[in-house]
């Protein structure tokens, strides 16, 4: 063992005098404490040498300079993955006589994008997730930056390396498919693009470019997951991928179990560790993301128990399942990635499969059928234990310290990913150093002012600063939220935070809105409220089919026929502090349906915004349970003034957001017990007697259709419309990914 300079023996021996003693002494338990916290800044590793001097090795990994303004420098070209799969790679370097190894950051992008995501010309930006949050914001503080493409994805092995005219994998160069080599997106799979960057980041290391004591990751969406998952695989690499390149050596994962983890080393084996991560509008499941049963709670006091979130199977998002995929992968002129080719026997991320599964309707009973079983079960395997930061395979055992911001208004990944999040690593230690942020911010239809990324970019910077490069103070891990201000009248209100330091402090009561009466609804989706609140039908480009605007979803107050709804006035106003919880009861003869709720602020001005939506999913056998349910919507921080009105929706289908399910039902829906249908909401406002007791009489919209519950349209859906929905689908598709980028989700 060597301690700062000093040998084994020296040690042992003991310093000429007993003051050298003591301060050994001290300085190893000053360093024991330090690894036991993980919340301190690292110091450098090694002795720091000019940056200037790392040239001939980044050339050696087959990099070229290209100078910067501002004296950085951006290595470019592609560096063998552990495979030998060839992926493309920037490498910002700070000015030449900076020291290094420096602190360093990997930058990870979001879904269809690449390396270029978190990379400008300046330390600004037009874009305000990305001003002051790029790679030459870094390097021009010292740090050295990695901006890559994940395998599959543009110059990775994907559309931007192929020869061919059309894209496609038939012009892919040897090096990207030699020894069978799975050049395809894996979905943020720890045994592919999660070994890939730790892999990356080892060779840097190996080239004295980074410090391997000062490693930080970050990233939004799809790079989001990258952080998340390299944090919690801390000091780890998953095993389980295939392909290792003999010209690396030894392999770390011979003879381990597919999910086993190695200690992550350097290829020449220095060991590795990241000090701090900032995940951003990312997912803690992505089967709850993508298919939400209903079942997950954040657990504060009141809220229904979180439960399986796969089970019973959830109902997909369509808009944006549709709209990802052909985003992803559009033959037959291909512009962003590969997903596996037909002739592929790889069942860890067969996307194609998946999404013909999906899109084939997805529910309780079609999930049964033989054969479809085990290709669903394998699916959600696949999703929740190798791409998903909530696996059981990732224990946590180091405090790493996060920061982490997610969207109150994301339909993606809404606030419950954060929380989850928050809770597996709290579950480890009580004072595990992680800070929450929430905020209008993400994927559509959230808005992402530009007064939100400065105020949340200017915290990350000096987290970042204090954990890798050890200046400034520690910052404040508590747990804020951003007041949402899309209601008409509060757009250019100035930023409001309602903090805590914990996820529950955020609320200091309840107010309990309660209403009688009822409907019946079924799942033939009828009216404009469905589709004028899509996160991508009417979130592209203008003149797309429905332009509502970007942004929150704010249109003419009306109820769609067939639609169950309460109406809650306001006379004291109050500020939503958390997800709402909604508790009715059901009754259907389907032996699957979904219940979706949408919860709405009716504005004197004749408008309504939605605040805030849910599904739930029914399922049993021959037919559904029927009974009260209680579930939470997403989350949000809201300020509803007095004199509005609050309006409670609930529908058999929220089209096209939600898949309509393809068993035809009709469900009806009435107060939970004998006096009330009820939505309980967390408020920053008052202890939780005053709140609830301040909540008003609500009057009752009953479901607008003239119809009686047993001549409502007892089907699945009109065929006609469905293939109208799906061209509309594909049309919204075309502009997602300036959608994606534009609202800043990456």
């Amino acid at each position: 063992m060597e301690v700062h300079g000093v040998s084994a023996e020296e040690v042992r021996r003991g310093p000429p005098n007993p003051l050298g003693v003591r301060v050994l002494r001290v300085l190893f338990v000053l360093a024991l404490v330090a690894a036991a916290t993980g919340a301190v800044a690292a110091a450098p590793s090694d002795a720091a040498q000019p940056c200037a001097s790392v040239g001939p090795a980044l050339t050696a990994l087959g990099l070229s300079a290209h100078p910067q303004s501002g004296g950085v420098v951006m290595w470019s070209g592609h560096v063998a993955s552990w495979d030998g799969l060839p992926l493309d790679v920037d490498v910002t370097m700070p000015a030449s006589a900076a020291a290094c190894p420096a602190p360093f950051v990997a930058f990870a992008h979001g879904w269809g994008n690449s390396k270029t995501d978190w990379e400008s010309p300046t330390a600004s930006s037009t874009n305000a997730n990305k001003s002051g949050w790029n790679n030459v914001s870094f390097a021009s503080r010292g740090y050295a930056v990695l901006n890559y493409s994940a395998r599959g994805w543009h110059g990775s092995c994907g559309p931007d390396s192929s020869s061919d005219p059309l894209k496609s994998p038939a012009g892919l160069p040897a090096a990207c498919t030699a020894g069978g080599r799975q050049y395809w997106v894996h979905l943020d799979d720890l045994r592919y693009e999660i070994r890939d960057v730790q892999w990356l980041i080892g060779r840097l290391v190996d080239a004295g470019v980074a410090d391997p004591a000062r490693l930080g990751v970050t990233g939004g969406s799809y790079g989001g997951g990258v952080s998340w998952l390299a944090a919690l695989a801390n000091d780890r690499a998953m095993c389980g991928g295939v392909g290792w390149s003999a010209a690396n050596g030894a392999d770390p994962c011979a003879r381990k179990g597919n999910g086993d983890l190695v200690p992550w080393r350097t290829p020449k084996g220095t060991p590795l560790h990241i000090a701090a991560a900032v995940p951003e509008y990312t997912w803690a499941s992505l089967a709850l993301a993508l298919l939400p049963n209903g079942r997950a709670s954040d657990g504060r006091p009141g809220a229904p128990p979180s439960g399986d979130l796969t089970k019973p199977i959830g109902v997909p998002i369509e808009s944006y399942v549709t709209g990802l995929y052909i985003d992803g992968y559009e033959p037959p002129a291909i512009q962003n990635g590969f997903y596996q080719p037909p002739t592929s026997t790889d069942d860890t991320a067969n996307l194609p499969l998946w999404s013909t599964l999906v899109q084939a309707g997805v529910n309780t009973v079609g999930v049964s059928v033989p054969g479809v079983s085990g290709i669903v079960d394998n699916s959600i395997y696949q999703l929740e234990h190798f791409k998903s930061p909530l696996s059981p395979l990732l224990p946590v055992d180091a405090k790493v310290p996060v920061l982490q911001i997610q969207g109150n208004t994301d339909p993606l990944f809404p606030p419950i990913h954060a929380q989850l999040n928050y809770q597996k690593v709290k579950a480890f230690a009580a004072d595990y150093p992680i800070g929450d942020v929430y905020g209008d911010v993400g994927h559509s239809y959230a808005s992402n002012p530009p007064d939100v990324w400065a105020a949340f970019n200017q915290k990350a910077n000096a987290f970042m600063d204090h954990y890798l490069r050890g200046s400034g103070s520690a910052p404040a891990l508590d747990v804020s939220a951003l007041l949402t201000r899309c209601r008409p009248g509060q757009e250019k209100n100035a930023v409001t935070t309602v903090a805590g330091p914990t996820l529950a402090a955020l609320a200091h009561g309840t107010r309990v809105l309660s209403a009688s009466g009822g409907g019946s609804t079924s799942n033939v989706p009828l009216g404009v409220e469905g589709p004028a609140s899509d996160p991508i039908l009417n979130g592209g480009a203008a003149g797309q089919v429905a332009p509502f605007g970007t942004g929150c979803r704010v249109m003419s107050a009306t109820t769609d026929p067939g639609v169950a709804a309460w109406t809650y006035p306001v006379d004291q106003g109050f500020t939503l502090a958390g997800p709402p919880v909604v508790n009715f009861t059901v009754q259907t003869s389907a032996p699957d349906a979904e219940i979706a709720a949408r919860l709405w602020d009716l504005s004197p001005d004749g408008k309504q915004t939605l605040i805030s939506r849910g599904v739930y999913r029914l399922a049993g056998t021959p037919t559904a349970p029927s009974g009260p349910i209680a579930f939470e919507l997403s989350a949000n921080a809201w300020r509803v003034p007095a004199g509005d009105k609050l309006k409670l929706e609930v529908a058999g289908a929220d089209a096209p957001y939600f898949q309509v399910d393809a068993i035809p039902s009709v469900t009806n829906v009435s107060a939970a017990n004998v006096s009330a249908a009820s939505v309980s909401l967390p408020v920053a406002e008052g202890p939780p007697t005053q709140a609830a007791s301040a909540a008003p009489a609500a009057s009752v919209s009953p479901a607008r259709t003239s119809a009686s519950p047993a001549s409502l349209p007892a089907t699945g859906g009109d065929g006609a419309r469905a293939v109208v929905l799906g061209a509309a689908l594909r049309m919204a598709a075309a502009g997602l990914r300036r959608l994606l980028r534009t609202s800043q989700s990456g």
